[in-house]
Order: C-alpha cells, then sequence, then structure tokens
C-alpha cells in the first residue's frame, strides 16, 4: 500500500467531497452531451480514485459508505469524474466499447482488465493512476489500493486496457506512458 502525504491525501478528499452530489448524467441529457460536460480531467480523476484508499470491498458494493467491488469502484469514479455512463460488471465495461489500447498507450483513467484465476472471462477492472500503478478493489477482506502492474501476481491476469475518456486521445494529455516490463 502506498503512504501519501497528508496534504496530499486532504486534497484527494477534498477533491472528492467536492463532487459527492454529482450524479451519473442522463444519456439524453443535451447538457451531457456538450464537450463541457467533462466536470473534472483525467487528472482529477486519479485524485478522486486515490481519495477512495482504504475504502473495505465490499461484493456487489458501489459507494464509499457501502464499500466496493471492482467495477463498483470504477463507475463511482467515472460517475464523479466525466459523464461517462459505464456498464455495472467489470466483464460488460471490457465489452462496451471505449478504445482497446497497448500498455504503451496507457494514460491516467485508462481501465485496465484482468482475468483472475481460472476464470474464462473478465472477472476485474482497475483504474490506471500513472507510473505503471493502478487503483482498484481487490477482493473480500481487502480495501481500495494501489498495485503496480509490473507486479509478477498482476501481469499473469493482465487481459488489456481500453481507453474510456476521449481527452486521452488529446495530444496534449499529460499523463505519464507506462513502463512495460
Amino acid at each position: 500500500l502506498m503512504r501519501f502525504p497528508v496534504a496530499g491525501l486532504l486534497l484527494c478528499l477534498c477533491t472528492s467531497l467536492a463532487f459527492a452530489d454529482t450524479r451519473f448524467a442522463d444519456p439524453g441529457d443535451e447538457a451531457a452531451s456538450s464537450p463541457s460536460a467533462h466536470l473534472m480531467s483525467h487528472d482529477d480523476m486519479v485524485m478522486v480514485a486515490l481519495s477512495l484508499i482504504g475504502t473495505p470491498y465490499q461484493y456487489g458494493g458501489s459507494s464509499p459508505e457501502t464499500g466496493f467491488d471492482c467495477s463498483g469502484l470504477v463507475k463511482y469514479i467515472l460517475g464523479l469524474s466525466s459523464t461517462i455512463v459505464v456498464p455495472r460488471s467489470s466483464a460488460e465495461m471490457y465489452r462496451m466499447g471505449g478504445r482497446t489500447i497497448t500498455l504503451d498507450e496507457l494514460k491516467a483513467g485508462d481501465l485496465i482488465f484482468f482475468r483472475l484465476g481460472k476464470s474464462k472471462r473478465v472477472n476485474h477492472v482497475a483504474v490506471y493512476i500513472g507510473e505503471d500503478r493502478f487503483v482498484h478493489a481487490p477482493s473480500t477482506g481487502n480495501l481500495v489500493r494501489v498495485d503496480k502492474l509490473d507486479d509478477k501476481y498482476w501481469t499473469r491476469y493482465l487481459l488489456g486496457a481500453r481507453r474510456v475518456l476521449p481527452e486521452n486521445d488529446a495530444p496534449e494529455a499529460s499523463s505519464q506512458t507506462a513502463a512495460m516490463p
């Protein structure tokens, strides 16, 4: 588990609280379809993700009050960070669209997918935060945490990545590229 300076953690918490009442946009809402409808940048998305570190894992959980499972965490972060609406399960998120990207293309805010254990389908999703790290809700009995993408365990089960934030395709997007093992 990564340790963050108190000032950085407070900034993360303040960013998260400032948008606590934000709701997912209705896809039919005209305001949601405008370019200015995105509430925060991909960097702000990372701040929200980091502010949730330490939240308990809860199967089916989708809020800081009830805890999170992996897809509930991603859906919550995207709901606070943008008007992008994603499906509820990690397998549906993987199939939902977005753009498939290579690990060399990873930028903060992209989604990373895993097929853990002997599963034949995607069963875990995380938010890439840069510097070869990701935030996720790992499993029962654990807390939301940061892990390294090049860890042997995660490398073994890594399936792929998708870009759901259109701004990450813009040339001026300022996020770190993942280091390849």
